[in-house]
């Protein structure tokens, strides 16, 4: 539980740097889940184990607390904590070993996604399965000129739920790709229908990164603390084999992305 020295009290709630707690004996104090919070207690709980594993608390190679412990500390029920551990477990950061318990994980799971195009691929070569959800699909006009807007979240299959990398937003010309309205992208990859439909090769890109504000909803998509106010963003356009411009595209990753840069000094 976590130690605060603070007098004797018993059985009362205490405010420390902001935070809500019930002190039950002594310098003992459990964090009290606050259940008028947007977010449900799972997420809450999730947030603060992931915190203690990232600041340090929780060691890399060894045990976190038990269900029991946390139930105790957190005030919560044996579902919550539950629910929380295996979230975490989806994102890579901890690992359960039958019979001794849930450990940090040596090497957090990252993903290396650089550029644009062969998302589907990328997680294949990793031995793994991609997963896309529709977020919106639509038409729009931009510049007097009719495209395709399609917005998905991103993100691998994993035992314990779905952990989602990215946030996408892509922008076709209607002239160039009629009827892409028809297909159901939660299921098929973009790139895949415009080779093998459309005969057009994604080649190469001209990105620029910058952070991005991003709202509450992609902030629980990706798995972000409220408190944070922006994410890494790439935008830019993708060019085909003719170097015709074909998508507008902006990528918001999350944070079990990744990025490696080599540069030739010659």
């Amino acid at each position: 539980m976590l130690a605060v020295q603070m007098g004797i009290c018993y059985n009362q709630l205490v405010h420390i740097s902001g935070q809500l707690y019930n002190c039950i004996i002594g310098w003992e104090v459990s964090i009290i889940l606050d259940k008028n919070d947007f977010a449900p207690l799972y997420i809450q709980l999730q947030r603060i184990i992931r915190e203690k594993i990232l600041n340090g608390e929780y060691k890399q190679g060894e045990a976190i607390p038990s269900e029991s412990e946390m139930m105790k500390m957190f005030q919560t029920t044996r579902g919550t904590v539950r629910k929380a551990i295996s979230m975490l477990v989806t994102e890579g950061l901890v690992e359960q070993i039958r019979g001794k318990g849930t450990f940090v994980r040596l090497n957090p799971l990252k993903y290396s996604i650089w550029n644009f195009g062969g998302f589907t691929d990328y997680l294949k070569s990793r031995n793994e399965v991609a997963v896309s959800e529709v977020l919106e699909q639509t038409t729009v006009n931009m510049g007097g000129k009719a495209y395709f807007k399609l917005v998905r979240a991103r993100g691998v299959k994993k035992d314990t739920g779905v952990l989602y990398l990215t946030v996408d937003t892509s922008y076709l010309p209607v002239s160039l790709f009629p009827g892409l309205e028809r297909y159901d992208f939660g299921k098929e990859s973009l790139y895949n229908v415009l080779r093998n439909d459309y005969r057009t090769y994604p080649g190469r890109t001209e990105i620029t990164l910058s952070p991005e504000e991003v709202n509450d909803k992609i902030k629980e998509i990706l798995q972000v603390d409220k408190k944070e106010t922006s994410l890494l963003k790439a935008e830019g356009v993708v060019f085909d084999q003719n170097n015709t411009e074909i998508e507008k595209v902006k990528v918001v990753y999350g944070p079990h992305v990744e990025f490696k840069i080599m540069t030739n000094m010659n």
